[in-house]
C-alpha cells in the first residue's frame, strides 16, 4: 500500500514532513532533485510570532482533491487563526489553525497528501509552518504545527530529548487527583492573601485502599473541604467531596519543616477498583534506600510547553545529606531524601505524587517539594507505614499542629 505526503527541501541532504508520514514504514520513496526550479527554502527565525491574524500564508502540496487526482502540486492563500477550539486529540498551544480563504483547491484548503507541507508567509517568503491535517470534515479549516517550536530538533535532532509517554492505565491505576478549594492554607494566610471562594490549588495523590488516600500535609491543612478526583485520566473520572474531618495530618508534620509532610484522607464510600483504578503495593518496613544505583520513576502532574499533563520520570534518588545544603534548616536529613529533575522536562507539579521503585514496583516514596533549580524533596515511604496502617484517630484526639 502506498500513501502520498508532501515534504519540503531544508537543504541538498535534509527535508521536512510529518513524522505521521514515515512512522513504522520500512521505507519512503522523496521525489526530489535540485534544479532551476528545485531548491531550499528559508525557515523563520525562532523569535517570530504569528501574532498578526491579518498575515496572509500559502499552503503548498500535492493533495488529491476529492479522491480522484490529479496528483499536482497546488497552493492556497489564507489567513491563520488560532482560537479554534481544538478537538481532543490536538494541543490548541502548540497547533495553529487557517481558514479556507481564497483558495485555488476548489474550496479544499488540505486534501488526502498535503500533510507535511510548507506553510509560507507571504510578507517574508520564509516558511512558518508545517500542515499537519486538517480540521473537521472536507472543507473543514486546515491546521498547522508553527515550525518555531521544531528549530531546535531541525539544526540538531540529538539536542532535543524525547518527551516521556503518557501513563498507561495500568500504570497511573494508583493515581488520584486532588483539587483544593478557597480558604485554603489558613497558616499562610499572609502568603495566599488573594486567595478566596474560587481559588483552587491542584496536587496529586494515591490510593492506599478503596477508602484510604495519601498526599501532602499542606495540600489538605487548613481547608473545610477538598475534591478527590478518582480515575483522572479516564472519561469515567469520579469527584467526591471529603471535608476536614475526614483528613488526618500525620502528628509529626509542622509547617516550618518538611519532614512528615502526609496526610490520609478516608473517604466516606469505598472507591470501585477496575483496570484504571487501584492501590498499589508498599514496601516493606524494613526497606532501606541506601543503593544509589537503584532506579525509581516518579508520577505526577508536569508543565511542558504551557501543558500541563501526567507525566513519568526515571531518576536516581540521592541521600538527604546531599539535599540539606541546598535547603537548609528546614530539611531532615534523618527523614527525607531527594531526586534531581531534568529540566526539559518541564516544571515539575508532582507533588503528592507516587514514586515507584523499578527494582519491585512498590511505592518507596512521595513527593512533597520542590523550588526551582533545587532537589525535588520525597518522604520515603518506609518509616510511615505505621502511621498509615493504624486506625483514623478520632478529632479530639489529634494534636495540634505546631
Amino acid at each position: 500500500m502506498t500513501s502520498i505526503c508532501t515534504a519540503f527541501i531544508l537543504s541538498k541532504t535534509e527535508i521536512i514532513t510529518n513524522a505521521h508520514c514515515v512512522d513504522d514504514a520500512p521505507y519512503v520513496h522523496v521525489v526530489a532533485e535540485f534544479s532551476d526550479t528545485v531548491g531550499s527554502i528559508e525557515l523563520v527565525d525562532k523569535d517570530y510570532k504569528l501574532n498578526d491574524q491579518s498575515e496572509v500564508v500559502t499552503a503548498y502540496g500535492y493533495g488529491v482533491l476529492n479522491n480522484i487526482g490529479p496528483l499536482i502540486l497546488r497552493r492556497c492563500d489564507a489567513n491563520y487563526i488560532s482560537d479554534v477550539e481544538p478537538a481532543n486529540t490536538f494541543n490548541i498551544s502548540q497547533t495553529l489553525y487557517f481558514t479556507t480563504g481564497e483558495a485555488t483547491n476548489d474550496g479544499e484548503i488540505i486534501a488526502h497528501g498535503d500533510s507535511g507541507g510548507p506553510v509560507v508567509s507571504k510578507i517574508n517568503g520564509k516558511i512558518v509552518g508545517i500542515t499537519m491535517g486538517i480540521y473537521g470534515t472536507t472543507g473543514g479549516r486546515g491546521m498547522f504545527l508553527p515550525i518555531t517550536l521544531f528549530l531546535d530538533f531541525i539544526h540538531d535532532p540529538k539536542s532535543v530529548k524525547p518527551i516521556p509517554p503518557p501513563l498507561t492505565p495500568n500504570e497511573a491505576k494508583f493515581i488520584a487527583d486532588i483539587t483544593v478549594p478557597g480558604k485554603f492554607l489558613t497558616a499562610y494566610k499572609n502568603e495566599l492573601a488573594h486567595a478566596d471562594e474560587n481559588f483552587q490549588l491542584e496536587f496529586n495523590a494515591i490510593i492506599l485502599s478503596k477508602t484510604e488516600i495519601l498526599t501532602c500535609a499542606y495540600s489538605v491543612i487548613g481547608a473545610p473541604y477538598v475534591y478527590v478526583t478518582v480515575n483522572k485520566l479516564s472519561r469515567n473520572a469520579t469527584k467526591l467531596k471529603v471535608t476536614e474531618d475526614q483528613i488526618e495530618i500525620h502528628e509529626k508534620y509542622a509547617l516550618s519543616r518538611f519532614a512528615f509532610n502526609v496526610a490520609k484522607i478516608t473517604l466516606g464510600e469505598p472507591l470501585e477498583f477496575n483496570d484504571n483504578v487501584g492501590s498499589i503495593d508498599l514496601v516493606d518496613k524494613d526497606y532501606k534506600m541506601d543503593d544509589p544505583s537503584e532506579m525509581v520513576t516518579v508520577y505526577g502532574d508536569m508543565v511542558s510547553d504551557g501543558t500541563m499533563r501526567t507525566r513519568r520520570y526515571d531518576t536516581k534518588y540521592l541521600d538527604g545529606a546531599k539535599c540539606k545544603p541546598k535547603y537548609g534548616a528546614a530539611f531532615d536529613a534523618n527523614h527525607l531524601m531527594c531526586y534531581t529533575l531534568d529540566g526539559s522536562m518541564g516544571t515539575p507539579f508532582t507533588f503528592g505524587g507516587p514514586m515507584i521503585s523499578k527494582k519491585n514496583n512498590k511505592l518507596v516514596g512521595i513527593t512533597i517539594f520542590h523550588s526551582g533549580g533545587k532537589p525535588v524533596i520525597f518522604q520515603p515511604i518506609a518509616p510511615l507505614l505505621d502511621w498509615i496502617r493504624k486506625p483514623k484517630m478520632r478529632r479530639n484526639q489529634r494534636r495540634r499542629i505546631a
